[in-house]
């Protein structure tokens, strides 16, 4: 454990005394513990280990100066908060409280007072200080262990912005333990085989059937059965082996797929998934030609998922990558649509063949409508971008029935297959493997051809131009005193009052007789209630215009109104 540099003196951690903060050392204060059993009840306590994030940013602007303030800041709150309890220095930026008379709640509570009052502090910056709670269990243990326990429990909360601490508990311990697992067989399960590749169908929404799948990496142990992608992946990115299991995923994708092909079996394309470090450590575009050299598959039938975290670093590096594979024929999708901060600049940078909609909309459905929202939004911006659409996570008949409805083309999820072993398939030939289920070539792209249709825009049928249209001829329209002025009008707008031989909305009223001009206003013209709305047909220059004005706000005499008219007559003659 190091001070910061620049911080004065060094200082051995295990002297007694840090000379920044004046606290204890954590190890000077262990050591004491185990010299002598009555120096302090360390089997009865509470460890509690605080962490303050980006404390580097704080250096970097204030100065290692500036950082040593904030640490006796920090010293200071938590000896107020936790006062009677011994605050500690671990090194670097970790304080650390031992307690014996405080609940879980009670630190909790006594955590978000601490981010509270460090946030207000000049040097705070708006780091969040994240904190890890291990409760001795009344055994006598190594200090050493202890104190690891909460760092670890610390750890868990790195990165999530909503959650300030957590607890060490056997559910945690486990996943540690499963951690540990991973990196001590990671080798053997590789050598032995162990790791296999289960495939999730993907189906069209409009026909049901399968057009594609999903490879998943699954690691079978024969000691400790399945363990979870969620374990080993994070562990395999942390120490940089996961282009290891993805180059092999690939290969196993290749080769399965040249079976079918030999099988006389109904064969799609399939996506395998591609992680930053993917780019960073190996030649990924390599990895994947050779593998599609080697099984002699289409390259239109292997598809690239890049997760969105992968656009995080190098832009100009994976924007070439993607580029090349899309230039050799092979498929590019972005996975995990709407779950990182630079989605959008994603779409602005880079080509894309489908766009994955993140399963975290799909999770509340059902309870919040600000999910079906985004979800047709995503829908509706990938079309306008020419970029074909799948939601994964699908789980529910409504979720699906809500899909097809908003023209998103594929959905993946339980509600149809969960993933399988190429086994199950196999076992299943007649069932999975038969064109009855699965989409022909020809029917692939006669349905992607389907799939450009925008259901969600006013104008379906219009040739996409990169451009923001709107077909429907709207104007704002402000009024005070019975004088009117455009404040906002579309192109349909101006096109449409055109043809019935007015340029701007004075003229559309001076066609209007008296008593239909006041038949347009009376009702508006004092209304307070947002959205009211009056709808007519007029005779104009011997057309019939059809006609919608609806009251939106009020400014003291001032009152705004949309106006819609649309030419019945001309339209008809078309």
């Amino acid at each position: 454990m190091m001070q910061p540099m620049g911080a004065g003196p060094s200082t051995s951690i295990f002297e007694k005394e840090d000379s920044i903060t004046g606290l204890n050392f954590v190890a000077w204060f262990f050591a004491q513990t185990q010299k002598d059993p009555n120096f302090y009840p360390l089997e009865r306590s509470t460890i509690t280990f605080f962490n303050v994030m980006n404390f580097k940013t704080i250096n970097q602007r204030f100065s290692y100066q500036g950082g040593n303030e904030y640490l006796c800041r920090f010293r200071d709150e938590l000896q107020k908060l936790f006062e009677g309890e011994k605050v500690l220095r671990a090194g670097a930026d970790h304080l650390v409280v031992i307690s014996l008379n405080l609940s879980v709640e009670e630190i909790a509570l006594r955590i978000k007072l601490l981010n509270k009052a460090m946030t207000s502090y000049e040097k705070g910056l708006r780091n969040q200080i994240k904190a890890g709670i291990y409760i001795a269990d009344g055994t006598p243990q190594q200090p050493i262990v202890m104190m690891d326990r909460a760092s670890l429990a610390c750890r868990e909360v790195h990165g999530i912005f909503n959650r300030e601490y957590a607890v060490f508990d056997e559910e945690l311990n486990k996943k540690h333990e499963q951690k540990q697992y991973v990196l001590e067989h990671f080798d053997e399960a590789f050598e032995k085989g162990f790791f296999k590749v289960y495939y999730q169908p993907i189906y069209r929404t409009l026909n049901k059937k399968v057009c594609g799948y999903e490879a998943l990496a699954r690691w079978i142990d024969p000691n400790r059965g399945m363990i979870s992608p969620l374990i080993f992946i994070e562990v395999l990115e942390k120490v940089h082996l996961i282009h290891k299991l993805d180059a092999y995923i690939i290969d196993q994708v290749c080769k399965n797929l040249r079976d079918d092909i030999d099988g006389g079996y109904a064969y799609q394309p399939i996506s395998v998934n591609l992680s930053r470090l993917d780019f960073e450590l190996s030649d990924i575009k390599k990895v994947v030609d050779n593998a599609v050299a080697k099984y002699n598959v289409p390259k239109e039938y292997i598809v690239l998922e890049v997760t969105e975290s992968a656009f995080a670093s190098d832009q100009e590096s994976l924007g070439d990558i993607i580029h090349c594979f899309r230039e050799d024929g092979y498929q590019v999708w972005i996975d995990d649509f709407g779950s990182g901060y630079s989605s959008f600049n994603n779409l602005q940078t880079y080509d894309f063949d489908f766009l994955k909609i993140d399963m975290n909309f799909l999770r509340n459905f059902d309870k919040t409508p600000k999910s079906k929202v985004i979800i047709a939004s995503i829908v509706d911006l990938a079309k306008k971008l020419g970029i074909h659409t799948l939601a994964e996570g699908v789980e529910t008949e409504d979720q699906y029935e809500y899909l097809k409805r908003i023209g998103c083309e594929l959905i993946q999820g339980y509600y149809f297959a969960k993933p399988m072993p190429i086994d199950d398939f196999h076992n299943k030939r007649a069932e999975l493997c038969g064109f009855e289920t699965n989409e022909t070539p020809a029917e692939r792209r006669y349905y992607d051809d389907m799939g450009r249709i925008n259901f969600l825009d006013n104008s379906p049928l219009t040739r996409k131009r990169m451009d923001v249209t709107n077909e429907i001829p709207i104007a704002l329209i402000e009024g005070e005193n019975r004088v009117y002025r455009t404040i906002f009008a579309n192109k349909a707008f101006y096109q449409e009052i055109r043809s019935f031989g007015a340029n701007d909305i004075n003229e559309v009223l001076s066609l209007l007789t008296p008593e239909s001009a006041l038949y347009c206003f009376k009702r508006l013209v004092y209304s307070e209630e947002y959205n009211e709305t009056v709808e007519y047909n007029l005779i104009l220059n011997n057309s019939v215009v059809k006609t919608k004005v609806r009251f939106l706000s009020r400014m003291g005499t001032k009152a705004v109104y949309a106006f819609m008219a649309k030419n019945i007559s001309a339209h008809e003659k078309k």
